[in-house]
Parts: C-alpha cells; sequence; structure tokens
C-alpha cells in the first residue's frame, strides 16, 4: 500500500511539473543575423537565422516566438520609425530590443557575422529584455563556408545555453543563501532533517509526505543536482538516459543529451558491414557459413562446412551487455578420417549434425573486432562408419546419437567469422576452428 501511495504522490508531482513546464521557461526570440562583413549571401543568412532557432528550440528550455509574428512586429516598427534607417532591416540593437518588447519576450538573440584578417566570426548576445542589457555573449571563428557556419551555430548554441543554466543556477544559489525562516512545524521540522541529510532518499521521503510543502522546490532541485552528479561520475548511456528519464528538463538535460549524441556518433563511427546486417530490429535474419578444420579426442583429424540460419529475438543497441540474441537451426557435413591408431586401421566417418542454435553475442568497441559471442548448440546427428575400425563404438554401419556444440564466435567488420569450441556426442568428441562469412 504504502509503494502504491508512492507512486501516485510521484505521478501527481510529475504531473504538476509537466503542467507549469511552459510557465517556467523563458519567451525568446532570435532575430535576424546581421552580416559586417558584407561577403554572405541573404539566402545563406536567412538559412542560418532558421538554423539557430532550431537549435535554440531543440534544447527545450525556451518558448521560441515564431519568426510570422517577428515579421509582422517589423512591419508595425518601420511603419512606427520609418523615418530612422535602423530600422529598415532591425538588426540594430535598438530596434531589436523594441521587437523583443514588441513581441513579450523575456529574452533575444542577437547575432551578427564579421570577418577580419581572412577569419569570419560568428558572435551572439543573449539581451535581457526587463534589463535591456546583454547577459551572455558567446562567439565562434569558422572559414566562411556555409558547412563551418552550421557547426559553429551548433556550438553558439550550446555555450549560450550553458551559460545561461549556470547563471540561473547561480541566482538559485544566492536565493538559497537567503531563505526565509522555516515555519515551526512538520513541514518546516522535515525539511530542515531533509537538508541536514542532504541525500536523495531524504528529500524523496520529504516529498512523499509534503508534495507542495514549503520546501517542495528545494527538494526538487537538490534531487535533480544529486541526480546529475551521479550520471557525471558514471559518464555513461545508461547513466546519462536514467537521468533523461527522472529529469527530462533538468538542469544536466543539455549536457546529458550531448553526451549521448557524441557516445552516438562515436557507435556510428564504428557501424561497418557486420553491423548492417546483424542489426536492424527483432526477427533480423542472419545466415552463416563455415569451413573448419577439428582434431578428435582419439587422434583424428576432421575436415567440416556447414551453414547456420538464425533470428535475432532480442538485441541491446548500447550500454552494458550490449549485443544480439539469437536462436535458429543448423547444419554441417563433417568427414574424419585415421581414427583407429590402436589398431593402425583407417576409418573414413562422415557425420551430418542437425542441431538448434543459441547464441549471445556482445557489441564490442573495436573497429575490426565488431562482436564476441558464446553459443551452444544441441541435436542429432548420423554418422556413418565404412571401414572395420571401431569409430564413437560403432563399426562399419550408421549411428544415430544426440549432438552438442559449445564454442565462441568472434564477428569481424567484413563480415568474416572466427569459430572455435567442442563439438560431438561425447566429451571432448572434437575440438574445431572454424572460419566463414556472414551473408
Amino acid at each position: 500500500m504504502k509503494k502504491f501511495y508512492l507512486v501516485v504522490v510521484l505521478f501527481m508531482i510529475s504531473f504538476h511539473l509537466l503542467a507549469d513546464d511552459d510557465d517556467e521557461k523563458l519567451k525568446l526570440a532570435v532575430t535576424e543575423f546581421e552580416d559586417l562583413s558584407g561577403e554572405i549571401q541573404p539566402e545563406v543568412l536567412t538559412n542560418a537565422t532558421e538554423y539557430l532557432r532550431v537549435g535554440f528550440a531543440s534544447t527545450n528550455r525556451y518558448i521560441i516566438i515564431s519568426k510570422e509574428r517577428q515579421r509582422e512586429q517589423i512591419s508595425d516598427l518601420r511603419k512606427k520609425y520609418n523615418t530612422d534607417p535602423t530600422y529598415k532591416s532591425c538588426t540594430d540593437k535598438n530596434c531589436q530590443i523594441q521587437l523583443g518588447q514588441a513581441l513579450s519576450a523575456d529574452l533575444i538573440v542577437k547575432t551578427t557575422v564579421s570577418a577580419f584578417a581572412g577569419v569570419y566570426t560568428i558572435s551572439s548576445e543573449l539581451i535581457d529584455l526587463e534589463k535591456e542589457a546583454t547577459i551572455i555573449a558567446a562567439k565562434e571563428d569558422y572559414d566562411g563556408s556555409p558547412q563551418a557556419l552550421r557547426s559553429a551555430i551548433d556550438k553558439l548554441v550550446v555555450k549560450i545555453v550553458d551559460a545561461e543554466k549556470k547563471e540561473k543556477e547561480a541566482i538559485a544559489s544566492q536565493e538559497k543563501k537567503e531563505r526565509k525562516p522555516l515555519p515551526k512545524n512538520k513541514d518546516g521540522m522535515a525539511c530542515e532533517y531533509a537538508r541536514s541529510e542532504a541525500s536523495d532518499l531524504g528529500w524523496k521521503v520529504y516529498l512523499e509526505k509534503y508534495p507542495n510543502g514549503e520546501c517542495a522546490a528545494e527538494a526538487k532541485e537538490e534531487l535533480d543536482d544529486i541526480a546529475c552528479k551521479k550520471a557525471e561520475k558514471l559518464n555513461s548511456d545508461k547513466g546519462w538516459n536514467e537521468y533523461l528519464n527522472e529529469f527530462s528538463e533538468g538542469k544536466c538535460e543539455l549536457k546529458a543529451r550531448t553526451a549521448l549524441l557524441k557516445s552516438n556518433a562515436a557507435q556510428a563511427a564504428l557501424y561497418s558491414k557486420a553491423d548492417e546486417k546483424l542489426e536492424g530490429g527483432l526477427g533480423k535474419f542472419s545466415g552463416r557459413w563455415n569451413l573448419g578444420l577439428g582434431y578428435y579426442w582419439f587422434g583424428g583429424l576432421s575436415l567440416s562446412t556447414g551453414f547456420d540460419f538464425n533470428f535475432k529475438v532480442f538485441e541491446k543497441p548500447h550500454g552494458d551487455g550490449a549485443g544480439n540474441l539469437f536462436i535458429g537451426i543448423g547444419t554441417d557435413f563433417v568427414f574424419a578420417t585415421d581414427c583407429d591408431r590402436s589398431s593402425y586401421n583407417r576409418s573414413d566417418v562422415f557425420s551430418i549434425p542437425i542441431m538448434a542454435n543459441f547464441a549471445y553475442e556482445f557489441k564490442t568497441n573495436n573497429k575490426t573486432l565488431r562482436y564476441v559471442g558464446i553459443l551452444f548448440s544441441a541435436g542429432y546427428t548420423t554418422t556413418i562408419n565404412k571401414n572395420d575400425a571401431e569409430f564413437m563404438f560403432v563399426k562399419d554401419g550408421v549411428a544415430p546419437a544426440f549432438n552438442w556444440e559449445l564454442g565462441m564466435n568472434m564477428i569481424f567488420s567484413n563480415k568474416l567469422t572466427l569459430g572455435l569450441g567442442f563439438e560431438g556426442p561425447y566429451f571432448p568428441a572434437r575440438f574445431y576452428v572454424n572460419l566463414g562469412t556472414i551473408f
């Protein structure tokens, strides 16, 4: 019952946070780029402005005022100030501040592109309209090409959003130091205790008991901070995903998403032909052909060739234990000779196993060796011995028997495979090494 109560309370808190989320977001107007170099094509400037607008929107941190509303307001400003040449394109800071105020924005982003000594620079200012002052500025150099400009814009967004978050956290920290005295009741005492504990458990217990208490906002902030530090310490896909699942709009949201993007980019850089064949969702077919050399424990050499037909039934694309689980069927043709040294009689033996396969292949971060896995097979084999020498307790005849295989598979980026293990009705009947390919 307590667990149910906790789930209900957490659900209500989450709903409240989501409902209030838009009220907490700042309204941001992204103004048109100003080209101080005089060398950038108007189409490139227009596309760059739109790309910057989308960049800020993708952080989910701001309410972005639409460009249509901005154009309408600029038109009104031009009519109002038709004698002032700075309002012709509204790239002047004074015009842009008035534009933002007319749009009821909290912040505007003013961006310029300049050129000096053969180096192009894009710089952005985040202007607080209440203060009518620049609170954050950032710049990036680039080579003048649209591709480099796009990359520079990506970096500018990260710089500005990170800086704005830090400033907001600094203000919150200062406000925390100036907290008003807590009431001398159960709520206040519980808050003081949670502060003294300074742990995620203490704050969660407080929120469970007082979801709208005096320290509810502080508790959520502290839990966010603790979760962020934990994710930073782990610095793994699992850690950052867990953080985002709990705090999708938290203080470390941008850092978490950036870390996951970098991780995905690193995985994509390693993506190979083998990955392409083995990935692609559940039910993915993986056919394999192999050619092998083996050695029977009683002295016989063997050659083998065979096919495996496997289907993926489970996958974990990223994180710890990432890999694929396959089940399927396989068949081999095994030829063995010189199997009875004690009698010096030559014996040519044929074995045809048909087995069910179970394999889990772990993904690696190596460019060449992409997967390493464990294979277990079990099934039925038919052994044919044409000569007098006894083989597996059968002399000159046919022997049906249960067959098994335990081995390890290695899969390379060029789709070649290497397998080794043991196989046979009796342990250790045959040690083998196989070379093969995925088709």
